[in-house]
């Protein structure tokens, strides 16, 4: 496949975007407080029986870990490692966001983890990238 096929642009244009929300939402969290991102989940787990130091942990941690995901992704970086840091992620988010029995936002993750799923299954059609400038697929 050429680098100027309609997949290679139609990757690189869906991982840019991707990686510009994902990037986006982390920089925008750490630049409001990462204190006020985590109080906003500490809030939300009070009622619950789930270990807010874990709350706490997970919620000063997530921030630089989208930040991190999303500036590989519009990069084209290490993007393998990238989208399974990232869908992993998704994972341990869906996993409190079902313990608060939040159903829609879970949908919403799932769409996120969809997202994940595809870039990382047709990660070959990444030819427009820092990896494949490289020369690898990384």
């Amino acid at each position: 496949m050429d680098w100027r096929s309609d997949a290679s642009i139609a990757y690189a244009i869906f991982r840019l975007t991707f990686g510009v929300n994902i990037g986006f939402r982390g920089i925008v969290r750490i630049v409001n407080g990462l204190d006020n991102f985590t109080g906003g989940l500490l809030k939300q787990f009070a009622v619950t029986s789930f270990p807010l130091g874990a709350v706490s942990t997970f919620g000063h941690t997530v921030p630089w870990i989208e930040t991190v995901v999303g500036i590989l992704l519009i990069l084209g970086l290490w993007t393998r490692g990238a989208l399974i840091v990232g869908g992993l992620t998704m994972t341990a988010l869906t996993f409190g966001t079902m313990f608060l029995q939040n159903f829609d936002l879970a949908w919403l993750q799932l769409t996120y983890a969809m997202a994940f799923f595809g870039l990382l299954a047709l990660r070959s059609w990444n030819l427009i990238s820092l990896d494949a400038k490289m020369g690898g697929k990384a």
